[in-house]
């Protein structure tokens, strides 16, 4: 969240927000998906989960980090 309040205070663009990490995949950030999953099931979703990560792979391991969120889904709803 620091990250991303800085980039909104000064107007970061898309790529340098990129640059700088404000983007990451679930189990790695400050979003709580627990609440987001929660509300998922409670509508009774059966549809497809998409992470999107847009993130620097120089500073963000593409496959460490898909694995990352494909571990933190599945502990969280089974899938």
């Amino acid at each position: 969240m620091a990250v991303a309040g800085r980039a909104a205070w000064e107007s970061w663009s898309f790529l340098k927000s990129v640059r700088e990490g404000v983007f990451t995949v679930p189990g790695d950030g400050d979003i709580n998906f627990d609440a987001v999953f929660g509300q998922l099931e409670r509508a009774g979703y059966e549809g497809w989960l998409l992470v999107e990560a847009e993130q620097d792979p120089a500073r963000a391991d593409p496959l460490r980090y898909a694995k990352l969120a494909r571990s933190f889904i599945a502990e969280k709803t089974g899938l």
